[in-house]
């Protein structure tokens, strides 16, 4: 091992030449313990500044590919009629993904410093050869730290796999959710927001019982009129739970539903009407009172469909179930 000479390896001739003498004076002092310890702290080193090395490069990645997904998430592509019906969920799920890579990158710039801290200490320490005998050599080791550090970087890394794992799985589910969006829009059955806006009052209920009946549900009534009490169209889910359905169309499509209208909806869907499901449809909007109003805790929920939504369900031909999340088919109490 260090006993066995090595041709290869020659004290350096510096251009001091008092240097060189005394480098040779030391070499010849040395034992083989002080080799042996030379070696060790010189490996040690070299193993904590691969490990900066490697928690940077890590870095550097997951902020390369943080301000890849940002870039995927916005720009001129994404004002092209193409992206339409999956822009929302596109830059909803990729912002995500940004936001944890952004985070990884952080936390390894973190780690990054706190290992060149480490190195510090092993800098600091160089020529301490007593903590290399053989009573101090089970203990704790500087090196041990920069150890642990790399496996938090690492535990951070395959986090960063995972969330771009994740987002290319999404990318593919919204591509596929595109292409049939698409095909639907192409069809007869699709209604442009626009054409919704045209409609009369009456046939804007029409339309949405025959949404409803789209998606499987049997309209009990189709369209509102006096004493209705709210009721615009009641169906019945394919469940088995009673849908009652108040629509809102807005000549003005830029109107938004108030509070006070979905607080006389709640007074009469469940208690008059015998409602499983309420839903509010508008081709306007709804305002954040009505909204906390519909998911406040102490009644059942009101399910909105707004003018984002409403264009999911009409136009796009996402299922009634699938925008609101509403129950599936129980399929074995239909069975018994």
């Amino acid at each position: 091992m260090i006993d066995e000479s090595s041709p290869h390896i020659a004290l350096p001739r510096y251009a001091d030449t008092g240097l060189t003498k005394m480098m040779q004076k030391d070499l010849a002092e040395a034992s083989q313990d002080d080799l042996l310890a030379a070696f060790i702290w010189s490996r040690e080193e070299k193993r904590a500044w691969q490990i900066i090395c490697a928690l940077e490069h890590w870095q550097t990645e997951a902020e390369e590919e943080g301000r890849r997904a940002r870039l995927r998430a916005s720009g001129d592509h994404m004002s092209t009629d193409f992206w339409a019906s999956m822009r929302e969920d596109w830059q909803r799920g990729i912002g995500r993904t940004a936001a944890k890579l952004e985070g990884g990158a952080d936390r390894l710039s973190a780690l990054a410093k706190e290992a060149r801290a480490v190195h510090e200490q092993l800098i600091d320490v160089a020529g301490d050869f007593e903590r290399y005998t053989t009573v101090k050599a089970d203990g704790e080791q500087i090196l041990d730290e920069s150890a642990r550090l790399y496996g938090q970087g690492r535990k951070v890394m395959k986090a960063v796999s995972r969330a771009l794992r994740e987002e290319r799985d999404d990318a593919h589910r919204l591509v596929v959710f595109n292409a049939e969006c698409r095909a639907y829009m192409a069809s007869s059955e699709s209604i442009s927001l626009r054409s919704i806006d045209a409609l009369h009052h009456s046939e804007f209920e029409e339309w949405t019982a025959w949404l409803l009946q789209r998606d499987g549900y049997k309209v009990q009534r189709g369209k509102g009129g006096s004493g209705d009490l709210g009721a615009d169209v009641i169906a019945v889910s394919p469940s088995g739970q009673r849908v009652v359905v108040q629509c809102k169309h807005m000549g003005t499509p830029g109107r938004s539903v108030g509070s006070d209208a979905l607080q006389r909806l709640n007074g009469t869907a469940r208690d008059i009407h015998g409602a499983d499901i309420v839903i509010m449809v508008t081709n306007g909007g709804v305002s954040k009172p009505a909204r906390l109003f519909a998911e406040d805790q102490r009644i059942k929920k009101i399910h909105l469909i707004d003018r984002a939504v409403l264009q999911r369900w009409a136009t796009w031909g996402r299922p009634v179930g699938e925008i609101l999340d509403l129950p599936e088919p129980d399929t074995d109490s239909s069975a018994a």
